[in-house]
């Protein structure tokens, strides 16, 4: 009788730690320290609803779609927290390009790095049922494409929150936690045509 329970338990032990096992790991968002300030996202309302225009750190590299984990991170996390306690509207995550390259290759980038964000998103516990994605390529740049600090800028993931405004989101949060998205593109040309 000890012998068919102590199979028993063992035989559910192992199916436990199987079925924990095959569990996917969500990362939960990360909440800023009390010592360390939130990042700060650029963010504007349009008639679309709230776009969050991914900074400098979360850019893409030229011809790359892939997200440095670690330098977007902090942002990633911010986002995520803010997509799943401000709000339960559907998001739209768009990936751009910068002029240079054919034009289905922009296409195929924009669209990776649109699926770059979404997916860590999703890994941060937002569910895939509200993300959308789109690829538009080079067909929205938000600085000139003659100069490389402009390029820079329209390599790029924005992520609408669709129908949202931004008094919600910002309501409670730490001041000087977000600021003006064409303001800051405006700021990062001006220190790019300094160097």
């Amino acid at each position: 009788m000890s012998l068919i329970r102590t199979i028993s338990f063992a035989a559910i032990a192992a199916a436990l730690a199987v079925g924990c096992a095959s569990q996917p790991e969500q990362a939960a968002p990360v909440a800023p320290s009390a010592t360390q300030p939130p990042p700060v996202l650029p963010i504007s309302q349009s008639p679309r609803g709230v776009e969050i225009t991914l900074p400098d750190n979360v850019l893409f590299a030229s011809g790359r779609g892939e997200l440095d984990a670690t330098l977007s991170a902090p942002y990633l996390d911010r986002l995520g927290r803010l997509l799943l306690t401000k709000t339960d509207k559907r998001i739209l995550v768009e990936g751009h390009t910068d002029a240079t390259g054919g034009d289905e290759l922009n296409r195929r980038l924009s669209v990776q790095r649109a699926l770059s964000v979404a997916d860590a998103l999703v890994s941060r516990g937002v569910p895939r049922s509200r993300i959308e994605t789109n690829g538009l390529a080079s067909t929205r740049p938000v600085a000139p494409n003659d100069v490389e600090a402009g390029r820079r800028l329209n390599r790029r993931s924005e992520v609408i929150v669709l129908g949202e405004t931004i008094e919600n989101i910002s309501r409670g949060e730490p001041q000087n936690s977000f600021e003006d998205a064409a303001a800051r593109v405006r700021a990062a040309l001006e220190q790019g045509a300094r160097k």
